[in-house]
């Protein structure tokens, strides 16, 4: 099932359940390794092509409160989505308030070339995200694989 963005994008989940955090993923949530996440791995298409691969973690609690404040179950590959994330949280009582990205590249490893269909040379873009609320505590860590040759990165910046 996809959501559709557009006249030929579409994002599809593959993926929703509750893990356990692997260092890094618990280091970035400023949890303990082997805590409970959410996990979820999302498909960006453009077209009939993936241009970007998104995996997710939320700390346990907050996925489960997101699913007894909203009725969104962010585990439930299948739940729908009648808004974002972020929208989710605050409906939750969760306030993100700052994201803090870390882009750098890099040659795409076997996996990400076949599933992205990646051209021998390409490079793949690499973000990753951490959103936390005023307290500093973080409430979600993503990283995104893009293709280097279909996928770009807009930003804007209040100064």
């Amino acid at each position: 099932m996809g959501e559709h963005h557009g006249d030929d994008s579409k994002i599809e989940t593959v993926e929703a359940s509750y893990d356990v955090a692997n260092h890094e993923v618990a280091q970035r949530l400023g949890i303990g390794r082997g805590d409970r996440v959410v996990h979820r791995v999302r498909r960006y298409y453009k077209g009939r092509h993936i241009v970007l691969l998104h995996d997710q973690w939320l700390p346990g609690e907050v996925g489960a409160r997101i699913h007894s404040e909203t009725g969104y179950d962010p585990a439930d590959k299948d739940a729908h989505e009648r808004t974002d994330l972020y929208s989710f949280m605050r409906e939750a009582g969760y306030q993100p308030a700052q994201t803090t990205e870390r882009v750098s590249t890099r040659m795409p490893d076997p996996d990400e070339r076949d599933v992205m269909s990646i051209p021998p040379g390409v490079p793949v873009l690499i973000t990753l995200r951490t959103t936390r609320d005023a307290s500093q505590i973080e409430l979600e860590t993503s990283t995104f694989v893009a293709t280097g040759d279909r996928a770009e990165q807009t930003y804007t910046v209040a100064m």
